[in-house]
């Protein structure tokens, strides 16, 4: 998990805000139409290919009940 550091995880929480992601249920169930809503958003920087691999990091963390890990480096 500590490929990405804390400010990456920010802005990516940042991004998903604006498109009315807000809880683990909405990051789960994220479908790619609703990834384009990020780039066509001009408030904020558009999405890279390391914010879609941390998605996906983070709904396995959702799915194996371990989203905290994802947040907290404890190594």
């Amino acid at each position: 998990m500590s490929e990405y550091n804390s400010k990456q995880k920010k802005n990516l929480l940042k991004k998903l805000k604006a498109i009315n992601m807000t809880n683990e249920k909405d990051i789960l169930n994220m479908k790619v139409a609703e990834l384009k809503k990020i780039n066509q958003n001009e408030d904020i920087l558009n999405l890279t290919i390391k914010d879609v691999e941390m998605i996906w990091i983070m709904q396995e963390a959702i799915e194996n009940k371990g989203l905290w890990d994802f947040f907290v480096d404890i190594n």
